[in-house]
């Protein structure tokens, strides 16, 4: 995990972060010094957020147990750490907005990820490998590494999409990790992590964003990394349509099937399960505000995945047409390239006639107006369109003015609003409470047009005075993002060989002292294999150095595909490479330095004039032989490569022979 890279993107302040009461529970339980009545109070503090609480408390529970009712019963019966983690993560969706990265599909991504989320947990109800409430948590926050990285960089990301790499992974993750020295999948674990989720949401995310395979049968579906790439599937399912691709279709009908015999139902039962988890998510949506598709039937989809697998078969494969909204897309950009943007006020009033006028004044003055009936209203249209202003009436039965405002004010979005109370009341206590609870300005009805207009206007000048610091801290936050890909590209480039590509001695010199420190404390072993290339300078001097750079690299592209997950590879210089065997002994050591040797002797380089194989010399030395420094571990490897050598090239020395070697002399 790339920590160092992560703190750098933190320091653009563009990450996801909760907010509101998320971000009020995520201060009060940075240490264990709080109490659930604390937090229990910081959650009732959100009356949408209590209820999705108790709404996922009463669904993950065993049936015939008594519904909770409170938070304090939902604390109870999920845990205090659970409960807390919850509370992050609906804020989190509930704090969501459409970014700035092209091509991105913010509405989707939390679809997806809701559907995921419902799907994880009812697998795991069923299964019954590990608590429901928890794969519900990590497939909703399963993929935040990408929303990260699209919010940190979007015209880079934006490009990465455009190029048409998304659905390739392991593309993906590899262009990820050169454009920004760290990829979704980091991000994401390191996320969870700074968020005090557990350790094993950060693996299980960073497990299902990293790789698409399935467990086969006799692996079995147990650990929650499993749960959640079922459940991803089982999401792309839901959220797949006429315009997917028959051969995404197929893939996706691939895993339903082992899904199903993991499940093992039969396809009746496996249909009434993929539509309670489409109910599921339909309801969650709901209750959410995030899009899902109404009147989606499970046998619809397999009945998909037939059709699909029946037009590969047939050679009836085309190319997808775009889907309509792309194309709504493009259209209305260019509208707006063509008409400079206006400001944009919401009138919330839950009496039509009263918002007519206000509406009918606003647009006269040339204001891109949204309009709302009633409070409830008004706050979903804030949160999804964010005007600059809001205009709301104070009484209203559903939710008042005050409470709109205390409730905007709450939220990232809404904090930045000018808010102007409308009221036929202007008692001293009213205008009080009004300021007191965020409101910017107050003006009587019935209002006098040309009064509220002069009024309207200077809060638009603040209006405009916010839009330009914005501006200007989200350029100061872009200068601050590329600058740290810079640094990180720089930093890589330094520790880095240019020919092979393989980190270079000061990489290496400072893995060991890391490795070195660490083993200090944890008592493991560490192994090191120098290893030279056997008459390298006869291949310089007789083929040329444009050779012997081929030798090289071809050299390292064997050290890579010989070696351990674990084990790293550096170039020392010249022709000498060393490995880096953690947690390896000797005996071990030497197993990995006789695979490099055979693979090196069998591997020909196939170049005009240079077609032969080279061999290699390689010395091992362990840290547990009573090495006091990593400068005496690489002296003692360099003389078992030189023992190598001596005693014929081509072969594995231990540096524990030398001190035989020297006894029998």
């Amino acid at each position: 995990m790339n920590l160092k890279s992560f703190e750098e993107l933190k320091l653009s302040g563009n990450l996801p972060t909760p907010a509101g009461v998320g971000m009020r529970i995520l201060q009060l339980t940075r240490t264990e010094n709080y109490s659930a009545e604390e937090m229990g109070e910081a959650i009732m503090a959100d009356s949408s957020l209590t209820g999705r609480i108790l709404k996922l408390a009463n669904t993950a529970s065993n049936s015939g147990m008594e519904p909770v009712t409170t938070v304090s019963g939902a604390i109870m019966r999920l845990g205090g750490r659970t409960v807390r983690d919850l509370a992050l993560a609906f804020s989190l969706v509930s704090e969501r907005s459409a970014g700035t990265c092209k091509g991105f599909g913010y509405e989707e991504y939390w679809s997806l990820s809701l559907a995921r989320a419902v799907n994880a947990q009812v697998m795991t109800r069923i299964l019954g490998c590990g608590k429901p409430e928890e794969a519900y948590i990590c497939g909703l926050l399963g993929k935040i590494g990408r929303l990260a990285l699209a919010s940190v960089y979007p015209e880079v990301y934006a490009r990465l999409i455009a190029s048409g790499i998304t659905d390739d992974l392991p593309l993906l993750l590899e262009r990820e990790q050169a454009e920004f020295d760290i990829n979704h999948a980091q991000v994401g674990a390191c996320m969870l992590e700074e968020w005090g989720l557990p350790d094993s949401f950060g693996e299980a995310v960073e497990g299902l964003c990293s790789s698409r395979d399935l467990p086969d049968l006799d692996e079995g579906v147990t650990n929650l990394t499993a749960v959640l790439r079922f459940a991803d599937v089982l999401a792309r399912a839901f959220l797949a349509d006429e315009h997917t691709p028959n051969r995404t279709w197929v893939e996706i009908g691939e895993g339903l099937e082992l899904l199903r015999e993991h499940l093992k139902l039969k396809p009746e039962g496996f249909i009434r399960f993929g539509d309670t988890c489409i109910k599921e998510w339909q309801a969650w949506g709901e209750s959410l505000d995030v899009s899902v598709h109404e009147g989606l039937k499970f046998k619809m989809l397999l009945e998909q995945v037939a059709r699909a697998r029946k037009a590969i078969a047939e050679g009836q494969e085309e190319r997808p047409r775009p889907k309509p909204e792309t194309v709504q897309k493009k259209a209305s950009s260019k509208v707006t390239e063509q008409h400079p943007v206006r400001f944009k006020i919401l009138a919330v009033d839950d009496d039509p006639t009263t918002r007519q006028i206000l509406v009918k004044y606003l647009e006269d003055q040339n204001y891109e107006v949204v309009e709302a009936r009633g409070g409830k209203a008004g706050l979903k249209a804030a949160l999804t369109h964010t005007p600059e202003l809001v205009i709301s009436d104070w009484q209203m039965p559903d939710m008042d003015g005050l409470e709109l405002c205390r409730a905007l004010r709450k939220t990232d979005a809404g904090r930045n609003m000018y808010f102007l109370m409308l009221s036929g009341h202007a008692s001293e206590e009213l205008v009080i409470e009004s300021f007191e609870a965020g409101v910017d300005d107050f003006v009587t009805k019935p209002f006098i047009p040309r009064l509220l207009m002069a009024r309207i206007k200077g809060g638009i000048r603040l209006a405009q005075l916010q839009r330009k610091i914005e501006q200007d801290k989200q350029t100061m936050m872009k200068q601050v993002a590329e600058m740290g890909v810079l640094n990180r590209k720089l930093r890589a480039a330094s520790l880095t060989d240019a020919l092979t590509e393989l980190p270079n001695r000061r990489y290496c010199m400072k893995r060991l002292e890391s490795e070195w420190a660490s083993i200090k404390r944890t008592r493991r072993p560490l192994s090191v294999v120098m290893l030279d290339i056997d008459k390298f300078k006869s291949v310089n001097d007789e083929h040329g150095h444009d050779v012997g750079d081929i030798v090289l690299k071809e050299t390292a592209d064997v050290l890579r595909d010989s070696v351990r997950a674990s084990d790293e590879i550096c170039r020392l210089g010249g022709e000498e490479f060393l490995i880096i065997a953690k947690n390896t002994d000797e005996e071990n050591c030497a197993v990995v330095a006789e695979r490099v040797r055979a693979a090196m002797e069998s591997h020909v380089i196939d170049h005009p004039g240079f077609e032969r194989a080279v061999t290699v010399s390689l010395g091992i030395a362990c840290s547990s032989d009573g090495h006091e420094s990593v400068h005496s571990l690489l002296k003692a490897a360099d003389e078992a490569v030189y023992l190598a050598k001596e005693s014929g090239r081509n072969q594995v020395r231990k540096a524990t022979e030398l001190g035989a070697k020297k006894k029998s002399a």
